[in-house]
C-alpha cells in the first residue's frame, strides 16, 4: 500500500512551504514522492485556443497530454475523486504521496499553522498525527516548529517503513471505490497473485492492476449462461 498523507490548515498557513522543504529532506534520501493539491476554484492545464483546449471544449471529457517524457491530463469528474482514488489510478509507482488540502479526507494529515493558532475545525477532523506552528498548541499531537523539515520528514519516513510493506487490494466499479471486506481481499489477493505468479514477466513487480471492460448493455452481476457466450 503506498502511504498517503495530507498537509491542511487555512489559506496562507504556510502549507505549501512546509511541503516543499519536507520534499527536499526526503528526496535526497532517495523517497519517490508524488504531490496532490486541492484548489476550491476551477483550472486549467492548456491555454485556451490550443489544440487540446478546443478538444476538451468541443465536448471531449478527459485529455491527456503527452510528450518528452511529461504527461499532463485533466477533464471532468463528478462526483470529484477522494485522493486514494488518484493515489491508485496515476501515482501508483511511489514511495509516499504527500496531499496539499482534503482535511474532510479519511487519511492521515499534518496541521499547518504558522500564525501560531489552530483553527476552530482542527480538533474536529480524524487522523491529525502532527502540528507545525511557532509554539505548541491545545491538540494531543507531536509538535513541530516551521522550521524543522528534517524531524518532520523523519516522521514521515517512518510512516513510509510501517505502512509500505503492507499489502493492499483496492477495487474500483465506474470509479467508485468499494469498501472490501477483510475475507473478500485476501481472496482477490491471494488468487490473483497467485495466478500472475505464475506467468513469466511477473518477478520483481510491485504492483498488479486488473481491469475488465464489459460490453455495452452488460453490467454486474453477469448472468452466467448469456454473457458467458458473449464475453468470449
Amino acid at each position: 500500500m503506498i502511504p498517503i498523507i495530507g498537509f491542511v490548515g487555512e489559506k496562507k498557513s504556510g502549507k505549501t512551504a512546509v511541503l516543499t522543504e519536507v520534499i527536499k529532506v526526503l528526496a535526497k534520501k532517495g523517497r519517490k514522492l508524488g504531490v496532490l493539491k486541492h484548489t476550491g476554484h476551477g483550472f486549467t492545464l492548456d491555454h485556451s485556443g490550443t489544440d487540446s483546449d478546443k478538444l476538451f471544449r468541443a465536448g471531449a471529457k478527459k485529455v491527456a497530454l503527452l510528450g518528452h517524457g511529461q504527461v499532463g491530463f485533466y477533464g471532468a469528474f463528478h462526483p470529484e475523486p477522494e485522493p486514494e482514488q488518484v493515489r491508485d489510478w496515476y501515482l501508483s509507482d511511489l514511495d509516499l504521496v504527500l496531499v496539499e488540502g482534503f482535511k474532510d479526507a479519511l487519511i492521515p494529515k499534518v496541521l499547518v499553522a504558522f500564525s501560531g493558532k489552530a483553527p476552530a475545525w482542527a480538533d474536529k477532523i480524524g487522523g491529525l498525527i502532527a502540528v507545525v506552528s511557532p509554539k505548541k498548541t491545545d491538540l494531543k499531537v507531536k509538535h513541530f516548529k516551521p522550521g524543522q523539515a528534517r524531524q518532520i520528514a523523519a516522521l514521515l519516513d517512518r510512516y513510509v517503513k510501517t505502512h509500505r510493506p503492507k499489502r493492499e487490494v483496492s477495487l474500483y466499479l465506474d470509479g467508485k471505490n468499494l469498501q472490501l471486506k477483510p475475507f473478500i481481499k485476501d481472496f482477490l489477493l491471494n488468487s490473483v497473485t497467485g495466478m500472475v505468479g505464475s506467468l513469466r514477466d511477473a518477478k520483481g513487480a510491485r504492483q498488479i492492476r486488473l481491469t475488465i471492460d464489459l460490453p455495452e448493455g452488460i453490467s454486474v452481476p453477469i448472468p452466467g449462461k448469456i454473457n458467458s457466450r458473449r464475453l468470449r
